[in-house]
């Protein structure tokens, strides 16, 4: 079933966003009034003429009339270029700002929503339906707005040259509106399928592009074109069906507006004939009723519009109507090294499927620790878990004494710093890709993170220095670490999280990461997700995963000589065996 949108859900939107922008409305509004005055007058100018002209006047007034019909075209173009300038200025400024705060509502909502939701299907809704509300706020609102009131410019004319006239005339509009009114919630199913036809067809496009790889290693190409000319289909079909349903309701428009015409021009010529109306009344009435298709038109055009920004505006609509399930804290979280503890934390990501039970470990400020297990075994989410992802389904986590749940989410995320094996690089700058395209941080800052962990050989390489543009292709997966590194080093966390620096590099790469890791974690607590020995030497304590339970912890020395413990074990049997 789908929910109409009311007027005031239209006027609420309008209000909330062009507000800022109230100036550039008003210049909008009097370019619109103004266009509205000169086409009203034209007719009249021409009446005029012409019953002057019948009636045997002066020449100077035919010559006067010809020129204020000329003076009247010309305003006319100014206005109308002045109006569509400032319409799709204030539409798009109106647009950018809405698109802004879908995103940054986007990046605010939990992981879960980011699981259930693909990258395309979410820039389908923040780009393809703010674009579609585009037109209702740059064309939309001032076309239909602007022909109302030519109508009841045109209608109030016509009463004032006949009330007989002026009777048929409104009845037809009041009728015209009734079934234009009636056709706005027809159409809403059909324009919804259609985005959401959209918004499935670029889900599946991003999800299969990102593993191209893979598609292409697998030879799977021909799976996934099968696929993509089945969602593509789809979308075909839902866009076939809204387009005939949008000329549908055009037809009906221009049926409505024959039917006015010929009942108009049979009224003048009844009106004639009996001497009421002179040739140039004629004329008026036939002009202002060939008048009323503009609007009767772009009501018509824009309806298509409306209806697709109803489902664009309803699909935005649900989307603000999800909140976020973690919710902030305001504690602030101090300087230096941090302590880390989970006390019997159970967690899932969904209900009966339990990837955390019970773990409970204490990690003091300032030393390292080592999560061993097998893949799955829940090192990365405890990870996630405390940059507070998710919340904890039981127990409590605390960072420097202080629970998670009673931390900003700004200064916890300052405060904990993590490199990952897949580090994001994006299409810019060293120095975007460094700083995160935060513009505050000054290049002394980066240039001092950079040779502190060993990288200056690298920059001095780059043609461009910090203005060298690169992508994700063009640096080698050690480089990419590297990056990664200079990135947590600006932010100065109290905590880093590493997930095993040095897996599948070359034994120079790799040196180099070892000395960028020691000079990270020196002065702050880490926790290294670990798979070679090497990095086990690295740390202070142990704790050994299994199927989500803490299955052994330690510090490492202790483990090490102990030739009971598992750890001790795992060095003598290989640590790899275990960790794959």
């Amino acid at each position: 079933m789908h929910e109409r949108v009311s007027l005031r859900d239209y006027a609420a939107l309008l209000d909330r966003y062009l507000r800022p922008y109230g100036p550039r409305v008003a210049l909008l509004a009097l370019f619109i009034f103004t266009g509205i005055g000169l086409r009203l007058a034209y007719p009249q100018v021409v009446r005029f003429f012409i019953d002057t002209a019948r009636d045997g006047g002066a020449k100077e007034d035919l010559i006067w009339a010809a020129g204020v019909y000329l003076a009247i075209g010309l305003a006319r173009q100014f206005v109308f270029l002045g109006g569509s300038y400032l319409g799709q200025d204030v539409g798009w400024r109106v647009t950018n700002t809405m698109r802004g705060d879908l995103a940054d509502h986007c990046l605010r909502l939990d992981m879960g929503f980011h699981n259930e939701h693909t990258p395309g299907e979410l820039v389908e809704r923040v780009d393809g339906d703010t674009t579609t509300l585009s037109n209702f706020f740059s064309q939309f609102s001032a076309q239909v707005v602007g022909s109302f009131f030519l109508l009841l410019g045109v209608l109030t004319l016509v009463w004032r040259e006949d009330w007989r006239m002026g009777a048929a005339l409104s009845v037809f509009t009041l009728v015209s509106f009734a079934v234009i009114n009636l056709t706005r919630s027809v159409a809403v199913p059909y324009y919804a399928a259609e985005r959401e036809g959209f918004s499935r067809l670029f889900g599946f496009l991003e999800e299969r592009l990102s593993g191209i790889e893979d598609v292409r290693t697998n030879g799977a190409v021909g799976f996934v074109l099968d696929r993509f000319f089945r969602v593509n289909r789809d979308a075909y079909g839902r866009v076939v069906r809204s387009e005939t349903m949008g000329a549908a309701l055009r037809s009906v428009i221009g049926i409505l507006f024959a039917g006015g015409h010929a009942l108009a021009l049979g009224m003048g010529i009844w009106l004639y004939q009996d001497g009421i109306f002179t040739i140039g009344a004629v004329y008026l009435i036939f002009e202002y009723t060939t008048m009323l298709r503009f609007p009767l038109y772009q009501i018509s055009e824009q309806i298509n519009d409306l209806q697709r920004a109803t489902a664009g505006l309803k699909r935005i609509e649900a989307l603000y109507r999800i909140r976020p399930r973690i919710v902030d804290g305001d504690g602030e979280i101090p300087s230096g090294p941090l302590s880390v503890e989970f006390d019997d934390v159970s967690f899932d990501y969904f209900p009966g499927s339990p990837v955390l039970r019970g773990v409970s470990l204490r990690l003091e400020a300032g030393r390292t620790l080592g999560l061993l297990g097998r893949t799955g075994g829940g090192k990365t989410t405890l990870t996630r878990l405390l940059f507070r992802f998710y919340d904890v389904a039981a127990g409590q986590i605390c960072l420097g004494g202080q629970p998670l749940p009673e931390l900003s989410l700004r200064s916890l995320r300052q405060r904990v710093g993590m490199v990952t094996q897949d580090v994001q690089v994006f299409p810019a700058t060293v120095r975007e890709n460094l700083a995160l395209f935060d513009e505050e941080v000054d290049d002394v800052a980066m240039l001092a993170a950079l040779d502190s962990l060993g990288l200056s050989g690298w920059f001095h390489t780059l043609p461009d220095g910090l203005d060298t543009a690169i992508t994700a292709g063009g640096l080698s997966a050690g480089e990419s670490q590297l990056l990664a590194f200079a990135r947590v080093f600006l932010s100065d966390p109290g905590v880093v999280i590493l997930d095993e620096p040095s897996s599948r590099l070359d034994p120079a790469t790799e040196r180099q990461i070892d000395h960028a890791v020691r000079e990270l974690l020196r002065g702050r607590t880490g926790i290294v997700i670990a798979h070679h020995l090497a990095t086990v030497r690295r740390v202070d304590d142990i704790v050994i995963f299994d199927a989500g339970r803490v299955l052994e912890q330690g510090s490492r020395e202790t483990l090490a000589s102990d030739s009971k413990s598992r750890f001790s074990q795992l060095l003598s049997a290989g640590l790899e065996e275990y960790t794959a």
